[in-house]
């Protein structure tokens, strides 16, 4: 009866112990999620300040040279911010969605380049409903923009191009570039606030890459499927 009471007292105990590391467990998660969402939060509040300075600097410089062009251009902003804070502010989009939200900042700055920006788009259908961070591809198309189309004295390509398969959404987006032009310096909120939000978004490293070959510099992103 002592050695059945003392296998019973030792079973309860386990129970209980493993009942208590499993809630320890739930909490070190919970506490994991809530600093990647923090982070990501923190991330995300970054770009949209940081769009709509450049937008701003842009209508500024336009109301000296064009007020038709600045007032175009007023109301497209409109239009983009107004789907920006009405976006949800979650960590997971689309890439049809992201597709919208770019297509509306790149009409804006046609409106400033004209058809100095050749923008490019290959899509494949199949990968649109596929999840990623959200606005992960606005710093990359702003970058290419920037770097590319306002430094060029002539049409400047920017190629937004996808492929995905059971494993990846690979974004491919190139631009050509003057390897000659002086760039000004930028504030630190483009390609390596991408690279960590991807990296705290799927907890691992090495999904960007970026490449200069024959004057055309490309950002490759891939996106795990079933992250």
């Amino acid at each position: 009866g002592g050695m059945y009471y003392i296998i019973l007292s030792a079973i309860f105990y386990l129970i209980l112990n493993y009942r208590e590391l499993q809630q320890q467990r739930e909490r070190e998660a919970q506490f994991t999620t809530q600093l990647r969402e923090a982070e990501l939060s923190m991330l995300r509040s970054q770009i949209r300040p940081h769009f709509l300075f450049n937008s701003l600097n842009s209508i500024s410089s336009l109301t000296l040279t064009s007020a038709e062009k600045a007032q175009e251009m007023i109301i497209k902003l409109s239009e983009f911010m107004r789907y920006s804070l009405n976006f949800p502010d979650e960590s997971m989009s689309t890439l049809e969605r992201e597709l919208y939200h770019i297509q509306l900042y790149l009409d804006i700055e046609k409106v400033r380049f004209g058809e100095k920006l050749d923008f490019v788009r290959e899509v494949d259908d199949k990968c649109l409903s596929i999840p990623l961070p959200a606005m992960i591809l606005q710093p990359v198309i702003e970058n290419a923009v920037k770097y590319g189309v306002h430094e060029s004295t002539g049409k400047n390509r920017l190629l937004l191009r996808t492929l995905c398969d059971s494993d990846y959404l690979k974004i491919t987006i190139q631009n050509d570039y003057d390897p000659d032009a002086v760039f000004k310096k930028g504030t630190g909120t483009g390609l390596k606030n991408v690279a960590q939000r991807m990296q705290t978004a799927y907890g691992t490293k090495n999904l960007l890459k970026i490449q200069k070959e024959n004057n055309v510099f490309t950002v490759e992103l891939r996106i795990p499927v079933h992250a």
